[in-house]
């Protein structure tokens, strides 16, 4: 077999490499070199997927869109191998061998040139032209016999490589599709748990969104994907937008959610404060004159009801039992203003 170069033995990975992200992934050009922007982030994600690591934008830019003068370090070759379903570098430098062994084969002229060098170079020692006929079907069989046992050998590898395949897809989407997660919310400047209503959407590809809500803190679902979106909003926390790669998931994971300061100021001086001319002082000075409130109710007969500024701070203000009821639903501020309003006090059982 002829010797190929470093660039040429990089080209015929590179294809490779192309031809593999291509089998699940969508681009403008069959040339690696031509890939850029998105094509090159969705390469890396890809690669992360299949292998657990990845190379960097100036990495991809150094050896598959400029000349290079050398091969990279020989970890990253054996990654980019495994990215195309071989062991490593040297298992993908074999099957190449095997692979252009046709290719390097000798030709008819060559085979008749090997002959009559056999035979002029025996002809001193050899006295009948049946032994220099021998030699030469002696030579051609055992030419035959390791071209066979390559062509055995490379179909044996084939074999092993989707087999391996086989048995790692298989296992991988046994092991996600049978998965169970935990999240926890946390208050990120008081480090204890969230346990107001917090209302949760998961967004999974190729799947409907997945709605969620606790009052504890903690959500657990499943998934058979392995890249998830999570939208998180509560009345007092700032909404929130999580990208969660579940191959680093430890269970259970802790997600930090941002206070909304003056939200949690007003659920405090509504039901909380001690101080009654606090509260009222507090909360004239937090809500706007034109605000508009909303109160909502759990029964039959009235849905909403719309309170004035002071009908609000009368209600909250006066000591009654139903106070520690009080929930926000949601609120809106405007020019350190309160501008709308809506909240609820949940009916004891002992009242219906």
């Amino acid at each position: 077999m002829s010797k190929f170069t470093d660039i040429e033995i990089f080209e015929i990975l590179k294809k490779a490499i192309a031809n593999r992200f291509l089998e699940e992934n969508s681009a403008q050009s069959e040339n690696i070199s031509d890939w850029k922007g998105q094509e090159i982030t969705s390469f890396q994600d890809d690669l992360f997927n299949k292998t657990k690591s990845t190379v960097s934008e100036k990495w991809f830019y150094t050896y598959f869109k400029s000349d290079f003068k050398k091969l990279p370090r020989i970890d990253m070759l054996n990654l980019l191998a495994q990215y195309c379903g071989y062991k490593n570098w040297a298992h993908f430098l074999n099957v190449q061998k095997i692979e252009h062994f046709e290719t390097d084969k000798p030709k008819t002229d060559s085979i008749i040139e090997e002959k009559i060098e056999l035979v002029s170079s025996d002809i001193d020692t050899i006295d009948h032209d049946e032994n220099i006929e021998q030699k030469v079907k002696i030579k051609e069989v055992e030419k035959n016999k390791k071209t066979n046992f390559k062509l055995r050998t490379a179909s044996m590898v084939a074999f092993v490589v989707i087999l391996l395949t086989v048995i790692a897809t298989s296992v991988y989407f046994a092991f996600f599709s049978q998965r169970e997660y935990e999240f926890c919310f946390v208050d990120a400047d008081r480090q204890t748990a969230v346990t107001n209503s917090v209302e949760i959407t998961i967004l999974r590809d190729g799947f409907t969104p997945l709605y969620l809500s606790t009052k504890t803190g903690c959500i657990k679902f499943k998934s058979e994907t392995d890249t998830i979106k999570m939208f998180v909003s509560s009345p007092y926390y700032k909404q929130d937008t999580f990208k969660v790669n579940l191959h680093q998931y430890n269970q259970p994971e802790k997600l930090l959610l941002e206070p909304d300061d003056y939200k949690i100021m007003l659920y405090y001086y509504s039901n909380s404060a001690k101080d009654l001319k606090q509260r009222i002082d507090k909360l004239n000075q937090m809500i706007a004159d034109n605000a508009l409130i909303y109160q909502v109710y759990d029964n039959d007969f009235f849905g909403v009801e719309i309170l004035s500024k002071q009908q609000y701070i009368n209600l909250v203000t006066i000591p009654t039992t139903s106070l520690k009821n009080f929930s926000l639903i949601e609120s809106e501020n405007k020019n350190g203003k309160i501008v709308k309003l809506k909240f609820k006090i949940q009916q004891d059982e002992n009242d219906k």
